[in-house]
């Protein structure tokens, strides 16, 4: 994309990054300053960037755009970076980056249900991090990475409401948001999964606090997003269906347990048939004792 595009676009969208974001970013173009050669016969032109985004007459919101384009035109030009920092984790030196880019996303994204479904695929990355740092002893990490999950969670029933909002006012097809709906369950179940094995790895490594703090995380998106769900189905009279696959395993599973049941009771069935004999030879034996006296 031309860069002229990228600003004019910028202009009319106006970002807004975080502000601790962009503190880090001043900061880090502050550390690179001291790397420019200080012999100016031999400095190269690029180097006054540094001393660009330093200028207090700037307006702060063009510093903001600016620095996000900046950003943009590092990323094209240094790709492998790029790939290491979406390997990142909570503490890791890579990961602000690695939360620039998926800011640089959002921006870019402004159809509706595109921007649900980054959110959603955003939230997988934040559980798998999740999963990863619960084999380490990193309470620390581990507990940063658990509010990233929750914040995510938050910015993805942030999505839904909005969603909500654009169907009421007839600017989103009911069908797209019931699909980002159906996708929505999906993932949320597949989350679930991995976030009861981190439950249960923290538990055996006594990390008691973390698990808690997850089990509450966890439930409490379930619960939000359920009655989200709840309300969509009840305001469009859609209801959102599991996959087939999700089917197959909810219907082996009440198998499993409809044949566990069944299991149950023929054990009680014998059991009972067993006491009922052991009863009606102890009444035999007592009378023929008795007899026996007689």
């Amino acid at each position: 994309m031309d860069n002229q595009l990228i600003i004019k676009n910028l202009m009319k969208i106006r970002p807004k990054p975080e502000s601790k974001w962009i503190q880090e970013f001043l900061r880090t173009t502050d550390k690179l300053e001291d790397c420019v050669t200080i012999n100016s016969n031999t400095r190269t032109s690029s180097s006054n960037i540094f001393n660009f985004f330093k200028l207090s007459a700037m307006d702060p919101k063009l510093k903001t755009i600016l620095a996000t384009v900046t950003i943009i035109v590092t990323l094209g030009a240094a790709t492998g970076t790029i790939y290491a920092s979406d390997a990142a984790n909570p503490g890791d030196i890579l990961y602000p980056l690695d939360k620039a880019v998926e800011n640089v996303q959002r921006t870019f994204t402004l159809d509706p249900t595109k921007k649900a479904e980054l959110e959603i695929a955003i939230m997988d990355e934040r559980v798998s991090e999740l999963e990863l740092l619960s084999e380490s002893d990193n309470t620390e990490a581990i507990s940063d990475s658990i509010s990233e999950v929750e914040a995510q969670q938050t910015r993805i029933q942030d999505k839904i409401q909005e969603m909500d909002q654009l169907r009421t006012e007839d600017k989103l097809q009911t069908q797209d948001q019931q699909r980002i709906m159906e996708q929505l369950q999906q993932r949320i179940k597949e989350q679930e999964k991995i976030m009861d094995k981190v439950q249960t790895k923290l538990k055996e490594n006594g990390d008691n606090s973390n698990s808690d703090k997850l089990n509450d995380v966890k439930n409490k998106y379930s619960e939000k997003v359920d009655k989200q769900i709840q309300n969509f189905e009840k305001d469009t009279g859609i209801v959102i269906q599991e996959n087939e696959e999700e089917q197959e395993e909810n219907k082996n599973q009440n198998d499993g347990d409809t044949e566990n049941q069944e299991q149950e009771q023929e054990q009680n069935k014998n059991q009972n048939l067993d006491n009922s004999q052991q009863n009606g030879n102890s009444t035999n034996q007592g009378s023929g004792q008795q007899g026996q006296t007689q």
